[in-house]
């Protein structure tokens, strides 16, 4: 899929239910969103490199935050993805619409309501780790 068409949203534009469920502004909003919180991470690690906290292979808490950082990077990237892909918004698992509101708490929601409540009912009841 194309690019999508840049739009200027303005500073306090907020999707909402009763808009096009992933229209261009909608879309616009979540990538810039996104774009933030990936900037943001970055942000946190060149800090962290700076004070060495990358180097430290003397605690086990570092590594997990480094290993957590890259795989919400990797999630972000992801979702980015979708955005130019043309999926973001909706579910992985039943391809219904996750919702402007879950996606608003949560832009990183690949799955939604129903699904995800599923799924952790069943990783409950088979005791699986995903």
């Amino acid at each position: 899929m194309e690019e999508l068409p840049k739009i200027k949203l303005s500073e306090d534009y907020i999707p909402s239910e009763s808009e096009e469920y992933m229209s261009i502004k909608q879309l616009e909003y979540f990538s810039l969103k996104l774009q933030s919180m990936l900037a943001e991470l970055e942000k946190q690690e060149l800090e962290d490199s700076s004070i060495g906290l990358y180097y430290s292979d003397e605690d086990s808490g570092n590594e997990k935050l480094i290993q957590r950082r890259k795989e919400r990077k990797e999630k972000i990237k992801e979702a980015l993805e979708k955005i130019k892909l043309g999926t973001y918004g909706y579910c992985d698992g039943t391809g219904e619409e996750i919702g402007v509101e879950r996606l608003k708490a949560n832009p990183l929601a690949v799955y939604c309501i129903e699904e995800q409540e599923r799924l952790e009912k069943e990783k409950n009841v088979y005791n699986t780790d995903d």
